[in-house]
């Protein structure tokens, strides 16, 4: 899409009318979505219906609408974006979202709908597909979409319509033409017994789902609790005046049931997937001198002592199946090594240790070379790949902020820049690099990734809503990412272009993730491991057991890990290759084994 105004930033998905687009709004830097409505699919007629009725919907629990927007012969609805995907995506993961996480989105839902309803909109098409989230530190937001075939109730009293909505939503009353409040009502209920059984109450061909709806009572499991059968039947009663009256009635009852089903906390999900990881040790080998972490780029691997880097290359005997690491280059310095980051021609290293806050630079690549010095409170720096340009956090005349600098000509391209204080920075490539942030005078659990390129030009800035730690980047799929969600063991996966966030649960805190061909591979100190796809999925969990605790990690090749490991007091390099079973994973959420409400997230 061609636009003066937008610059689209990648197709998000396809919907009933056509493509949705993400875009950033060229003079505010905003990220908004662009919905383009086929005009063989979606009329004039309803085409102004929509935007009449979403220009006048302003509720945090309702996708907003800024406008339209045209392009050559097609127009497109501006709504607000949300990262975190549609409910069905949410549904279709095969982690187990808590019961309350699930009750939570059916709040808001309410909450909306109550909105509507009082604005005289009936929706007339709420499904999961319709639901769209945003990730949040405290879980999820749904924001109701899609008003294409609402009515304004007061406008048309008669109930005749030619677009009802969907049928495994769908009230009896709509398969007469025929749509209340109360027809919303129903479809959250259909949505809420999903949500809770695992499955829509009616199944089959779109014939037979009728039938079910006009006819059949829905079947409820055992272990449902009292309460919030009671809450299904009632929403889904076949007579529109035996359902609750109102959306706010059918909230308080779910409040009521959170707080008889209440535990003592609150729990993100319930159940994560069995273990299905397979680890092969390949080799191991003892280390003569202290290592302090490990550092790894094609074939070369770099082991960084206090003082010290020792680079190895290796080549991989595949019959054999074992490495052979060859002594390459040997590096000493007068500082102790804090970081390292290997480039397209040799690597960075940066040195301090004492009280003072000074860090040196050096780039080694045959020889040693310093390049430069720079004072800041804590060590926070990106490189190009190619060693071309270096962005870190320093201090300038008592202040701290971010810079660039080009190390060829060892000068600044930027200023210092104070308006927030890197708390990480990323170099993706030769040209471009991330500034990982928070602000707390906004809002401390947001994080923000701002872009910008060697020559010191921001292009687009992107708000997480949740607080993240420990950023990692994905170099082989672009612009992924993996982050820590702070106090939990969750893991959030990154995406841009277009721009996507997921919550990933583990049943550990991982201290280390490496990007591998497969996903990302996450490891604590105590030698768990999980694998995670890079589409969110959890792949499988596994343990090592040969050691007793892992003291640094990098990948190896496309599908092998190294890890630093120390066993009664004595450090080893383990080599161990990863497999994935070819178990079947049930995309699909299923039912909760126990509906209570439990602590830790």
């Amino acid at each position: 899409m061609k636009n003066p105004h937008y610059r689209t930033v990648g197709l998000v998905g396809e919907g009933q009318f056509g493509k949705v687009y993400g875009a950033i709004v060229r003079e505010t830097g905003e990220l908004v979505a662009l919905k383009e409505l086929n005009p063989q699919k979606f009329s004039t007629k309803r085409f102004l219906r929509e935007i009449r009725i979403l220009l006048k919907l302003e509720h945090p629990n309702i996708i907003r609408c800024y406008g339209v927007a045209h392009s050559g012969d097609k127009r497109y609805l501006v709504t607000e974006y949300c990262e975190g995907g549609s409910l069905r995506d949410l549904i279709c993961k095969s982690q187990t979202i808590s019961l309350l996480q699930r009750l939570k989105i059916v709040l808001d839902i309410l909450d909306g709908l109550h909105y509507a309803h009082t604005e005289g909109i009936i929706h007339r098409d709420l499904k999961p597909e319709n639901i769209l989230l945003s990730v949040t530190s405290q879980g999820w937001k749904a924001k109701i979409s899609d008003f294409g075939v609402a009515k304004i109730e007061r406008e048309d009293t008669n109930g005749s319509v030619g677009d009802t909505g969907s049928p495994a939503y769908m009230a009896p009353e709509q398969f007469y033409g025929k749509y209340y409040y109360a027809s919303d009502i129903y479809a959250t209920g259909v949505i809420l017994y999903e949500l809770l059984v695992g499955d829509r109450p009616f199944k089959g061909s779109p014939y037979e789902i009728m039938l079910g709806h006009l006819n059949r009572p829905p079947v409820f499991p055992k272990n449902l609790p009292a309460s919030l059968r009671l809450i299904l039947r009632q929403a889904l009663q076949k007579l529109p005046q035996h359902r609750f009256r109102t959306a706010l009635e059918m909230k308080g009852e779910i409040l009521r049931a959170i707080l008889e089903l209440e535990d003592s906390g609150v729990s993100f999900y319930d159940k994560l997937l069995p273990n299905r990881l397979s680890l092969n040790l390949i080799q191991q080998n003892l280390l003569q001198e202290k290592v302090n972490f490990i550092v790894t780029r094609d074939r070369a691997i770099y082991l960084a002592g206090d003082k010290k880097v020792v680079v190895k290359t290796f080549l991989f005997n595949s019959r054999k199946k074992v490495f052979e690491f060859c002594f390459k280059t040997l590096y000493f310095f007068e500082r102790v090594v804090k970081h390292l980051t290997v480039l397209e021609n040799g690597c960075l290293v940066a040195t301090g240790g004492d009280s003072l806050p000074y860090f040196d630079f050096y780039h080694c690549h045959g020889q040693k070379c310093q390049i430069l010095g720079i004072k800041t409170s804590d060590l926070r720096y990106g490189a190009a790949t190619d060693g071309s340009w270096l962005a870190v956090s320093k201090i300038k005349h008592e202040e701290e902020g971010f810079q660039l600098i080009n190390l060829k000509k060892l000068a600044p391209v930027t200023p210092l820049i104070k308006e927030f204080i890197p708390k990480q920075i990323i170099g993706l490539d030769r040209r471009h690099g991330v500034v990982i942030y928070t602000q707390d005078n906004i809002n401390k659990d947001y994080t923000y990734f701002r872009f910008f390129n060697r020559r010191g030009m921001w292009y687009d800035t992107y708000t997480v809503f949740v607080p993240l730690t420990g950023v990692v980047f994905h170099s082989r799929e672009s612009k992924a990412f993996l982050a820590r969600e702070k106090q939990t063991n969750n893991m959030i996966l990154i995406k841009f272009y277009p721009f996507s966030v997921q919550r990933i649960p583990l049943s550990f805190y991982a201290d280390y993730y490496l990007p591998l061909n497969e996903g990302f591979c996450c490891i604590n100190r105590d030698g768990k491991i999980a694998l995670v796809g890079l589409d969110g999925e959890m792949m499988g969990e596994s343990k090592i057991g040969i050691v007793d605790r892992i003291n640094s990690a990098a990948p190896l090749l496309e599908d092998k890990i190294i890890l630093l490991g120390e066993k009664d007091g004595q450090q080893k390099l383990l080599v161990y290759e990863i497999k994935v079973s070819v178990d079947n994973i049930n995309r699909k959420i299923v039912p909760l084994e126990e509906y209570r409400i439990t602590k830790g997230k």
